[in-house]
């Protein structure tokens, strides 16, 4: 796992020649693809649908799609698409391994957790994108369904959506939308709203999550670090603050390709 979130630090951060990125993406092919999925323990019964999405869209963005190949069909084949107990997508034959039923959000049970599905969404838009013959027409689509019935962060009660999990200093579980960098497991707003527009979800969709990623804007144009994650060995290049402009945060914002004025 830190050499996921390692690799993804870098790889985000634009550094893409670095040296360590390359050595870090042979590792993971070697030792984190278990049949296919992304493993993190290097063993079947490890293989988890984030972690899927995250190793396969490192491998998509740093040109790897042979490599990557495995992890997309792995996608294609066995995650579903679920939630709020409503199926978007179910692939033929059986789910991977009854373990993923008992791990947080379900993972690929009924109620599907937003962690594994937009990794792994987020890898099939990448693979197109870069010309790979991967069938995920049926993925992209049921997404985008899901996305526009939640007005990209909501859930069926209106409130936003708790994906980090409740604590006491955040009772509701709804922290992940602050923009933060390094990201691991769990995505920020931006994250999500880069999904939406890969995928073509119409922009009245997702009023509220443009609109509050607007409120963050500093007076110069650029958009603050809020939120940071407990990430070890990532590339850390900029502190969280509310009042300091974070190139990161808005390169990421601006790469979103939506109207901020």
């Amino acid at each position: 796992m830190p050499t996921i979130f390692a690799a993804r630090s870098v790889q985000e951060a634009g550094l893409d020649d670095e040296p360590c990125l390359s050595r870090a993406l042979d590792f993971l092919s070697r030792h984190a693809v278990v049949d296919g999925g992304g493993s993190i323990y290097g063993t079947r019964d490890s293989v988890v649908p984030c972690y899927t999405g995250m190793i396969a869209r490192l491998l998509v963005r740093a040109g790897r799609g042979e490599a990557a190949m495995p992890l997309l069909q792995w996608i294609v084949r066995y995650q579903p698409v679920v939630y709020g107990g409503v199926v978007y997508h179910e692939p033929v034959g059986p789910l991977w391994g009854d373990y993923l039923r008992t791990r947080y959000g379900g993972c690929m049970a009924a109620t599907t957790c937003l962690l594994g599905l937009v990794p792994a969404v987020s890898a099939l838009a990448a693979a197109r994108r870069a010309g790979l013959a991967i069938a995920a027409d049926a993925h992209v689509a049921a997404m985008r369904s899901l996305l526009i019935d939640r007005r990209v962060m909501f859930g069926r009660s209106g409130a936003i959506m708790p994906l980090a999990g409740r604590t006491k200093t955040d009772p509701e579980g709804t922290r992940w939308v602050l923009p933060a960098f390094p990201l691991d497991y769990v995505i920020d707003l931006v994250e999500l709203a880069q999904l939406a527009v890969d995928i073509d979800v119409p922009v009245n969709a997702m009023t509220e999550a443009v609109e509050l990623i607007r409120s963050w804007r500093l007076t110069d144009g650029g958009w603050p670090m809020l939120g940071k994650r407990r990430v070890s060995l990532a590339y850390r290049p900029e502190p969280v603050s509310r009042r300091q402009r974070s190139e990161t945060i808005t390169r990421r914002v601006t790469e979103l390709g939506l109207e901020w004025v």
